[in-house]
């Protein structure tokens, strides 16, 4: 990836950081929905150059980079546009050139685990027709897993539901990075859509 931008955020102490992620992303996704081809893909990755998942600290930071491997790419995305309103809170750089050094390449995805039990059995209750309590039974001593990832809560432009957004990052071997880029209309990678981003 060749060209990149950065968004940081500008929190207050009548907006916390969190609302600020929250609002951001949901117009970030909005724009690179429009971007999207017939796959469902689109040419523009996001890195969280302040992520953090360690025991006593995880967070995504204060800024979002957006990278591709045009300008046009990042262009096209009109983010002054998406952002205009958010502009007291958010500090847009110009496109600028990847540097020639980077500290290495990461897939920044999307966690998505299917823990709660109670929306499961009700899933299954529906997709078998039987009663909820029954499907409940048939997990037998199955825990909920958990998921300690940094998040930001969106809601769903669907359903209307809240949901969190979990994001964990893995780090690539150069020679891993130059996979199709590809990615999500979060800007993540997943298991059908991969992309490396560079960390700098």
């Amino acid at each position: 990836m060749k060209y990149y931008v950065d968004i940081t955020l500008l929190p207050d102490v009548d907006i916390h950081l969190y609302f600020l992620w929250s609002k951001v992303y949901q117009q970030l996704h909005l724009a690179l929905v429009e971007q999207q081809d017939a796959t469902g893909s689109v040419r523009v990755g996001v890195a969280f150059p302040g992520y953090r998942f360690e025991e006593t600290h995880k967070t995504l930071g204060q800024r979002l980079r957006l990278c591709a491997e045009t300008e046009a790419d990042l262009a096209e995305l009109k983010l002054a546009e998406w952002l205009a309103r958010l502009s007291d809170y958010v500090h847009l750089t110009s496109i600028r050139p990847v540097p020639d050094k980077v500290d290495g390449f990461a897939c920044f995805k999307r966690v998505q685990i299917k823990s709660n039990l109670e929306r499961l059995a009700k899933r299954k209750a529906r997709r078998l027709g039987i009663a909820v309590s029954t499907a409940l039974e048939s997990f037998g001593d199955k825990k909920e897993r958990m998921s300690q990832a940094p998040f930001i809560r969106l809601g769903s432009l669907s359903s209307g539901h809240s949901f969190r957004l979990m994001v964990t990052r893995q780090l690539m071997a150069p020679e891993d990075s130059a996979h199709p880029l590809r990615f999500s209309t979060y800007g993540l990678s997943s298991e059908e859509r991969v992309g490396a981003v560079p960390l700098f």
